[in-house]
């Protein structure tokens, strides 16, 4: 929806990351007539304000929630880029489909920095509570499925050998010290014994993460 000054409306605040953003369809029709008309100009521009726009709805999406404005511009910028495809649109050159893959591999990194690379930080202990609270929130985001099957992958490859090191070193002082062997089984919750995940099973956890 436009407004009266032919401002693209959208109530941002009430979508969620999986939103496909109005100014995709606008972005794909004005690269086709600009450079229909054979203009001697770049289309850089109207790319540039696709991605302003984007850029600054996403800051509305899930806030308050690591990760969430991230998705949303990867699930955007996933669906440019296959409507792109699909349309095998001949006016778009190798520039624009390398512009949009770097974007994308950007807020990857960026949702990896924020979300997840901090847990590399924390003792076994706060590693396990930081990941069960990070999955819970996340687990049910809408994520498209090529990308979930990526972010899943990066996920595992940026914590698991990490955590499994820690891991390691603690099951080596649990075996010199007695009393620290009985820490492994995870530090008292309540009434229960928080439970330290192997490699493994934290990779199952991670493949339960994102809907479709």
């Amino acid at each position: 929806m436009m407004d009266d000054q032919g401002e693209i409306v959208v109530d941002i605040r009430s979508s969620d990351e999986s939103t496909v953003h109005p100014a995709n369809v606008v972005l794909i029709q004005a690269l086709a007539i600009f450079c229909g008309s054979n203009s001697i100009y770049p289309y850089s521009h109207v790319v540039d304000w696709w991605v302003s726009r984007l850029e600054k709805d996403a800051e509305l999406v899930r806030q308050g929630e690591h990760g969430g404005k991230y998705i949303f511009l990867l699930n955007n910028t996933s669906n440019v880029r296959q409507m792109v495809r699909h349309q095998r649109a001949s006016f778009v050159g190798d520039e624009l489909a390398s512009r949009l893959s770097s974007m994308m591999e950007g807020y990857k990194k960026s949702y990896l920095d924020e979300c997840w690379a901090p847990l590399n930080r924390l003792n076994v202990e706060e590693f396990t509570a930081q990941f069960l609270a990070t999955s819970k929130c996340q687990m049910t985001w809408k994520v498209t499925a090529e990308l979930r099957y990526q972010l899943r992958r990066e996920i595992v490859d940026l914590i698991v050998p990490s955590y499994e090191v820690s891991l390691s070193a603690l099951r080596g002082k649990g075996s010199r010290h007695s009393g620290v062997s009985n820490s492994l089984n995870g530090p008292m919750v309540g009434n229960k014994k928080q439970k330290k995940y192997t490699g493994g099973e934290l990779e199952v956890e991670i493949g339960g993460l994102f809907e479709g």
